[in-house]
């Protein structure tokens, strides 16, 4: 038995905004970072499971979605106003927290997968799929460039040496996946989860225009050139970088490789998202939750042009949906509904996603002492805490 997983997952613990950074808190973060990691080496290995099967045991799924949601008003509640008002915090603390929510999300990401999982989150459910939403609503504004955080992050100089954006694209291409993994296990979970992602948040809308325009997978860079032509003078000016996703790095590709011309394999994330329209579309409920009005069947219909042999050939599935496009482009929303059975809207319960709430009012409250307290943690640049930090990235370096 691995004693070590055993204890690893009796360190993780339902931390509050006030203790972010504290020595309490590092001990959680140590675990969850390591957890991540071994999550993904005994997937990659294809070994027994052992970290998700743990984790189901001690019912911490969804303390994993409410540490992410946790960071999540850190970074967009806290962190801006410290930046703002502190000049003595450390860029070491401060990575430590953002660099938490990617492992808390890529622990969730292999966990998902499973649908035992994704029935293990309960009522957070609700949670996950609107912080995904926001991740992705967030990325899909951003411009294709490395600037994909928050603007108030962007523009610290405590942070300009930091990869913010690496983290932040980690975590909503990681977002993609979860959405498509609760999307494809929808028949074994409430169907409040298929209204939330049809209905409430519109997750097909957002899924055409990551897939059609933002195409999170690719992003371009502008880099300043200096140097000289072969007549010596001086050559100075921008070159385009244009980078792809791969397995949580970014390398650099030519544009047909980008463009997906070159007839290769499909790529994961564009995958995913085909994937998550499949599931939500064609879903047998889709024509009960999901209203096909002028505006939603144009943006569909984007898909068209994307959705070519090459993408059917590595996935068959999708033929069917192509199919249904086609018949949305003929004969409009009301046909392409007209053998699915009722089109009124069934009253449905819908919960209330709790967890960002009850935070966001615990910060309301304790707004001047969770400040003070960050304050200290994050300035905290003694031997002792860098020694301890520093220690977790040398031995579980960021991807």
């Amino acid at each position: 038995m691995d004693y070590e997983e055993d204890h690893l997952i009796e360190q993780t613990r339902l931390c509050q905004l006030d203790e972010l950074a504290s020595d309490r808190w590092l001990l959680h973060h140590q675990a969850v970072v390591q957890l991540s990691l071994k999550a993904v080496s005994q997937t990659a290995q294809l070994c027994e499971e052992t970290v998700y099967a743990k984790l189901m045991v001690a019912e911490k799924v969804s303390l994993l979605v409410y540490d992410a949601i946790l960071i999540e008003i850190w970074r967009e509640e806290i962190l801006p106003h410290l930046l703002k008002t502190e000049s003595s915090l450390s860029p070491l603390m401060i990575y430590s927290v953002l660099y938490h929510e990617g492992a808390v999300i890529s622990l969730l990401e292999l966990l998902l997968y499973h649908s035992a999982a994704c029935e293990a989150l309960g009522d957070s459910i609700v949670d996950l799929i609107d912080y995904c939403h926001r991740t992705l609503l967030r990325s899909a504004a951003s411009p294709s460039s490395s600037s994909r955080h928050h603007p108030s992050l962007a523009d610290s100089p405590v942070l300009k040496h930091l990869d913010v954006s690496h983290l932040e694209a980690n975590i909503a291409i990681r977002c993609i996946a979860i959405l498509r993994f609760l999307a494809g296990h929808a028949d074994n979970l409430s169907e409040i989860v298929t209204s939330r992602m049809l209905t409430t948040t519109d997750v097909p809308l957002l899924a055409v225009q990551l897939l059609t325009d933002q195409r999170p997978w690719i992003r371009r860079e502008k880099r300043r050139r200096m140097g000289s032509d072969d007549s010596g003078s001086r050559d100075d000016g921008d070159d385009e970088i244009v980078e792809i996703y791969d397995n949580g790095q970014w390398r650099p590709c030519t544009d047909d490789e980008a463009s997906g011309s070159n007839g290769g394999q499909l790529h994961p994330v564009a995958a995913h998202l085909w994937l998550l329209l499949l599931s939500l579309l064609m879903n047998p409920v889709a024509p009960r939750k999901y209203e096909l009005n002028d505006f939603r069947c144009q943006q569909l219909l984007k898909l068209r042009s994307n959705l070519n042999d090459y993408v059917i050939d590595q996935i068959p599935p999708l033929a069917q949906f192509e199919q249904w496009l086609v018949q949305l482009s003929v004969v409009g929303a009301h046909q392409v509904w007209r053998h699915s059975g009722p089109t009124q809207k069934p009253f449905i319960l819908e919960l209330v996603a709790e967890m960002r709430q009850l935070l966001l009012k615990q910060l309301a409250v304790k707004w001047t002492a969770i400040l003070d307290g960050q304050r200290q943690f994050l300035s905290d640049e003694s031997p002792e805490t860098v020694q301890r930090f520093g220690a977790i990235f040398k031995a579980n370096p960021p991807p």
